[in-house]
């Protein structure tokens, strides 16, 4: 996830993509009943030598604390990663993919052939670790509750996702119903959205006990006052391998294998997963090497030859990057509202210095040459602005903006590095000194990613900053969820407060590319929609990584996967 909010063994295709989200059957009559969250068949990264074990406590680090507890309002990947191993979807995606989909509490779907109406048959006999039953009701339960969010907990502070995906809540919300049939649930959208299964595989479309959710308040008009949201009795209940234990707020949360898991084959072979949360790059590295954590979720890319010459510990690639990292703008803020002034500073960054700087060279990120990454379907070079210092002071004189307006805040994360983001503050005094360099004076600004009230994700997520660093992990591989999931999409008719980058003939554009019957047929669509970003440049898209994932060698059954949608079921430790 989940990307500003929230790296792959196999690279997704554009046929792959549409044959997940195509309108045949799926899986097809021969696909397995139940695979759960280790389909079968998948091959781990980690070398499986040596007879399995079963015990024993992994401890992993976390790129920064949970914020949530309630997977509905899950948005980044610190609590997608936690949420994952507890809570379930309908569907889910293969271990160590991006795009392939398999079975979860839904064992098969259909889809109607004008993409409106998806039929999904229920796992039998699957129930809630409060003991009480998953079945169709509850599936429906859970699909009404996002859609009618009011107030605060539909703002893109709380279900960012549900008002992304679905376009908004209540009348405007493209889910016009969900039908609770005997082991059978129906969903029925207003208008097609071909990326609709892929969409439903993220951690905030995890189906929640909803007697759990009741009696946790969950819907509290105030998300800080529920108890099921912020750790309480009854949080985090759902059918997965593990269940909720323990969230110490700003140090750890602890999750215990679930005895009674409805899905034998794919069973937990720990006893419990903690997860601490580490966020300053040099403490990953030494924590790793002093036994501290078993599993690095990321790490500082300069650090990978420390690791790979330690014969204590392991390197799991995630395959190619499935990553955006980009320097946003708000066109609500002046001098941001001025094309020209976006272009200057497009101009104004050495982005090759930043990716030899901080990622370790070409080896482990690239220069970003659009809004997507190069493995993502419909991936178009679009020709994005060069180092140029003159082109970019030129520009500023050009734009007409008095020298008063120049001077803005630039905000960066403190306590939180990303898997695209290694050193946000290093990264920022770089950014910093290119745009001193051609006349503009960004004014140094940093909060925390997400702890405190409120957090630097909060702010740059409903349009407080005028300049920040940010950037989006794939939830899956395709250009919706990075051109309209994740950066420009409208809700309610109205584009995303996050850039206030409105432009009617774009939303236009993705929406028939993503109601597209083919790749074929959405491809040119989604190239349309990069060259109109291009030119209007709202961000100013930087690199795309490649992050790895480090572990003791003792650590076995992992499969990585470049969304970092990565199941701990697996999991095994050989000591």
């Amino acid at each position: 996830m989940v990307g500003s909010r929230r790296i792959g063994a196999l690279a997704v295709t554009a046929g792959m993509l549409f044959a997940a989200c195509g309108t045949a059957a799926s899986p097809s009559p021969s696909a397995p009943a139940a695979s759960g969250p280790a389909a079968s068949g998948s091959a781990p990264a980690a070398s499986q030598a040596g007879e399995m074990k079963e015990g024993g406590t992994l401890v992993v680090q976390n790129l920064g604390d949970v914020a949530t507890s309630d997977s509905a309002f899950s948005q980044d990947s610190n609590t997608s990663y936690v949420l994952n191993q507890v809570i379930e979807n309908l569907v889910t995606l293969k271990p160590g993919t991006v795009g392939e989909l398999a079975p979860a509490l839904a064992k098969s779907w259909t889809v109607s052939d004008d993409g409106l109406t998806y039929t999904f048959e229920l796992q039998e006999g699957v129930k809630f670790h409060d003991g009480t039953d998953f079945n169709a009701e509850a599936v429906c339960y859970n699909y009404e509750r996002w859609k009618n969010f009011t107030g605060a907990l539909a703002s893109p502070d709380y279900a960012y996702y549900y008002g992304a995906v679905f376009g908004g809540f209540g009348k405007d919300s493209n889910m016009e119903s969900c039908t609770a049939n005997p082991n059978e649930v129906v969903i029925k959208l207003n208008h097609p959205y071909t990326p609709f299964l892929l969409s439903q595989t993220i951690s905030t479309f995890g189906i929640n006990s909803p007697k759990a959710l009741k009696d946790g308040d969950a819907d509290n008009p105030d998300p800080t006052k529920s108890a099921y949201g912020t750790g309480g009795a009854g949080a985090m209940t759902g059918t997965g391998p593990f269940k909720f234990k323990e969230w110490v707020v700003g140090d750890h949360v602890t999750i215990v294998k679930n005895p009674d898991y409805w899905n034998k084959d794919a069973a937990a072979h720990l006893d419990a997963v903690t997860f601490r949360k580490i966020a300053d790059t040099a403490a990953v590295l030494n924590a790793l090497q002093a036994g501290d954590i078993d599993l690095a979720t990321v790490f500082n890319p300069v650090d990978i030859p420390t690791v790979q010459s330690d014969s204590s510990l392991q390197v799991i690639a995630r395959g190619e990057s499935c990553n955006l990292f980009h320097l946003a703008m708000n066109q609500k803020h002046k001098p941001f509202d001025n094309l020209k002034i976006r272009q200057a500073v497009a101009y104004a960054v050495n982005k090759q210095n930043i990716v030899d700087t901080f990622y370790g060279g070409d080896e482990n990120a690239t220069v970003a040459k659009t809004w997507l990454p190069p493995t993502a379907a419909g991936f178009k070079d679009v020709g994005l602005p060069g180092y140029d210092v003159e082109k970019a002071k030129q520009l500023i004189q050009e734009s007409g903006v008095p020298e008063s307006d120049l001077t803005f805040e630039f905000w960066y994360p403190s306590e939180v590095f990303r898997p695209y983001m290694p050193d946000p503050k290093g990264i920022f005094q770089a950014l910093q000194s290119d745009l001193e360099a051609v006349g503009f004076h960004p004014t140094p600004k940093t909060k925390a990613w997400n702890t405190g009230t409120p957090t630097y994700l909060n702010d740059e997520s409903t349009g407080k900053y005028p300049m920040w660093l940010i950037g989006w992990t794939c939830d899956w591989a395709g250009p919706d969820n990075f051109l309209d999931t994740a950066f420009f999409y409208y809700s309610g008719g109205k584009p995303n407060p996050e850039f206030a980058y409105q432009n009617d003939e774009l939303n236009k554009l993705m929406k028939d590319a993503e109601s597209a019957k083919t790749d074929a047929d959405a491809k040119p669509l989604w190239e349309q929609a990069q060259d109109k970003i291009a030119a209007d440049m709202p961000t100013v898209p930087l690199v795309n990584s490649k992050p790895v994932a480090g572990a003791k060698a003792y650590v076995k059954g992992f499969v990585g996967a470049g969304n970092l949608t990565e199941f701990l079921n697996s999991v095994w430790l050989d000591k």
